[in-house]
């Protein structure tokens, strides 16, 4: 089980809306309880003494019978056949986050440029509307326009 990612509940649960926290608790507990049972297993088999049993048992021809099915057993492992694809998923993902907030930087800063115009014209209170429309042009064509066409 070493090396494997755990899930961060308190992170999710406060992502989630408050109506399904108690059931996502519960599937909490469920995971926990069934994680703990997993990683208390010896990650190898304890081998066999087949010499005790064939002393203690009458028939050892039984024994040997039972050691005989017991070798033939194979349980196979599936074949890991996605993590290859989720791997390149999330590089994928990664890569389109990192070129998003590198957008993000971009934006913010001509925001923050738009926002800095902003704070540094007068107020509005201040101001009359010929100095509003002196810095912006088109918003006194559209005016003029629209006045031009309601003109008697």
């Amino acid at each position: 089980m070493a090396g494997r990612k755990v899930f961060d509940f308190i992170k999710i649960t406060g992502q989630l809306p408050k109506a399904v926290r108690a059931d996502f608790g519960g599937l909490r507990s469920k995971f926990e309880s069934s994680h703990a049972s997993v990683t208390a297993l010896p990650s190898a088999l304890v081998d066999i003494d087949w010499s005790y049993y064939s002393s203690r048992v009458a028939d050892p021809a039984l024994v040997e019978d039972f050691k005989a099915k017991y070798a033939a057993v194979t349980i196979p492992k599936p074949e890991d056949t996605q993590s290859a694809g989720i791997g390149a998923a999330e590089a994928n993902f990664k890569k389109e986050m990192a070129e998003y907030l590198a957008g993000a930087e971009t934006r913010i800063a001509k925001f923050e440029a738009s926002l800095a115009g902003l704070h540094a014209e007068k107020p509005l209170e201040d101001m009359t509307v010929s100095e509003y429309l002196a810095d912006k042009p088109e918003l006194r064509a559209r005016i003029e326009a629209d006045i031009e066409s309601r003109a008697l």
